[in-house]
């Protein structure tokens, strides 16, 4: 049986949920031994020095006209290759006009079904466009938690029958490193010093990120030595809002204590967590908590808002907070720079979060 897969997002998203998403799904494929051969459309092409060392996968450079939408080139390949399975796995933007074999959709955020206003209208417009013939043209659709599952039937309830929850896989870079080395890594790497406090995705407004600006505020206010870390995009049309958080940053006189690193390397990000004080994340939205996920697997304590998809993804798994009310996290946030037994305590008091194996991702294609 030959397989394809589109790799965009592994290819060209770094630093992205979907780049993560997709990027586990080749792996658990290029190691599954279940298929004769097993394609991946690649956009930036030639193939980064570590894809190059991952076996059983052929990149293809279709050069795709996926601006205009037109995937007959794709239609080609499959037909020609002798595809019997085909995954899309950004929202299913990538699904060839007509069927060629089976076709397999996952849908990862219908932010900009909720958050209209909070995305770009072209955006919107494709993806309002789309999903309605991603699903009906796919023989199965593969969501990321309960929470989109539900999303996704209260917009378009007629295909309940063709939706499976799969969570999302962590990828086993992610674990608890050595505390001395992450201290030397990154003094060296990034000229970061001392406790932080930590922020992982893109640099938006719904990550609220100006909430830990404040919360730092209040804790230099009383002399504690405390830096916050954020690390993710600032570039594009989040400069408007990272330029409002630099002014704020400003007005608190916290030049010094405040650290954007931009988008890092993802063999970095596990020395990030497994170095932080907490890790804050009070996005308004989020379908799956994927950097939460991976900062838990890292030994991080992990503070975050109650939406949905946090209560079912992370329930016993990290302190949830109102962001609206600070006053206990304030306090927190003292105790454990103070006490390193305490923060001990609260991590042995905590479960690990829900994920997927290779094996529970091989099952989308079966």
């Amino acid at each position: 049986m030959n397989i394809c897969i589109d790799g965009l997002a592994a290819s060209t998203l770094i630093g992205t949920d979907i780049y993560s998403y997709t990027k586990e799904n080749i792996l658990a494929l290029s190691e599954s031994g279940e298929f004769d051969n097993i394609y991946s459309i690649w956009d930036n092409y030639p193939p980064t020095s570590y894809w190059r060392k991952i076996k059983n996968i052929n990149y293809v450079d279709l050069a795709l006209d996926r601006l205009n939408n037109d995937y007959s080139l794709l239609e080609d390949f499959l037909y020609d290759k002798q595809i019997s399975i085909y995954h899309s796995p950004n929202n299913g933007f990538s699904l060839p006009k007509n069927k060629i074999c089976k076709f397999i959709s996952s849908i990862n955020s219908l932010y900009a079904l909720s958050f209209k206003d909070d995305v770009d209208e072209k955006y919107y417009n494709k993806l309002t466009s789309t999903l309605p013939l991603t699903l009906e043209k796919s023989d199965k659709i593969i969501v990321n938690s309960t929470f989109t599952k539900n999303e996704l039937l209260s917009n378009y309830y007629n295909f309940q029958n063709k939706i499976e929850v799969v969570y999302p896989k962590c990828s086993r870079i992610f674990f608890n490193y050595d505390k001395d080395f992450c201290i030397e890594f990154l003094k060296k790497h990034y000229n970061i010093e001392g406790s932080f406090i930590l922020s992982v995705g893109s640099v938006s407004n719904r990550k609220n990120i100006s909430t830990f600006i404040n919360i730092l505020n209040e804790l230099v206010k009383k002399h504690i030595d405390l830096k916050l870390v954020i690390v993710g995009n600032i570039s594009g049309k989040r400069e408007s809002y990272y330029n409002s958080l630099k002014d704020l940053i400003n007005k608190y006189n916290l030049d010094n204590n405040v650290i954007f690193t931009g988008v890092v390397k993802p063999t970095h990000l596990p020395i990030f967590y497994s170095s932080a004080l907490t890790v804050l994340d009070y996005s308004t939205y989020n379908s799956y908590p994927l950097s939460c996920v991976e900062a838990i697997s890292c030994g991080a304590i992990v503070i975050c808002n109650k939406t949905a998809a946090n209560i079912e993804v992370l329930s016993n798994c990290c302190v949830f907070s109102d962001f609206l009310s600070l006053n206990p996290i304030y306090e927190l946030l003292e105790i454990l720079y103070k006490n390193e037994a305490y923060k001990n305590n609260v991590l042995s008091l905590l479960k690990s979060p829900i994920s997927s194996t290779s094996e529970d991702l091989l099952k989308i294609y079966t």
